[in-house]
């Protein structure tokens, strides 16, 4: 299993099955994606997704809503609910902020534009040599689980950052993951240092645009 991070919150992962998550990449993922998974509609979740031309979408109905007005064609989507699995891939709720007034009044206040749509949330887990856990850009994650791997969303908040940070640390205890993947840090005005995570977690950080291979849920090599 081989993973690597294609910015703002997509991440690749080519093992059992060849998944794009959060198709909004700043470097361009291999060809031949089976499954793109979104967690939310934000553009910078979403953005990039007519770019890829094949692979089967997992998203929530409302999301998938929001792309067929976007162009996708239904044929490439399939509706999933929290609880499902498809093939090595589960789902499960998500919570990233897409309701939330608060988000709302930011998002006028530091992007000077209302929200996208977000539709429903939700997180997906992928079981392969190594579990991998994404929850898009949320901040918390109430469910009993333990990835060998969790693709964290490391930035600045433009407000409260330090609390907004020790929300973020205690997800990483609560999950104790061995390995973290940072993720959602290159996103102009919330740019954050992930190798900065290093003062604050004893996990293994997956840093780098590189590939991270993984055999029994143990890293073998990187680059």
């Amino acid at each position: 299993m081989r993973i690597r991070y294609l910015g703002h919150s997509c991440v690749e992962i080519v093992g059992v099955n060849h998944i794009l998550i959060d198709p909004d990449f700043t470097r361009e993922p291999l060809p031949q994606v089976e499954y793109i998974c979104i967690s939310h509609a934000h553009r910078d979740h979403i953005g990039k997704i007519a770019e890829v031309p094949e692979g089967t979408i997992l998203a929530s109905p409302q999301v998938c809503d929001i792309l067929l007005e976007k162009g996708i064609p239904s044929s490439r989507m399939r509706p999933v609910i929290a609880g499902e699995q498809i093939e090595n891939i589960e789902i499960y709720p998500g919570y990233s902020i897409v309701n939330d007034p608060v988000y709302f009044l930011m998002s006028l206040m530091f992007r000077f534009r209302r929200p996208d749509p977000g539709g429903v949330p939700l997180s997906f887990y992928i079981r392969d040599d190594a579990d991998l856990l994404h929850i898009g850009d949320a901040h918390r994650f109430p469910v009993e689980l333990h990835p060998d791997v969790f693709c964290l969303p490391w930035r600045k908040a433009p407000i409260n950052s330090s609390r907004y940070t020790a929300m973020i640390l205690a997800m990483v205890n609560q999950l104790s993951a061995p390995y973290l993947l940072p993720i959602h840090h290159d996103l102009p005005g919330t740019e954050a240092d992930p190798a900065d995570l290093a003062h604050h977690v004893d996990s293994y950080l997956l840093l780098g645009e590189n590939w991270h291979e993984f055999k029994e849920k143990s890293l073998l090599r990187e680059g």
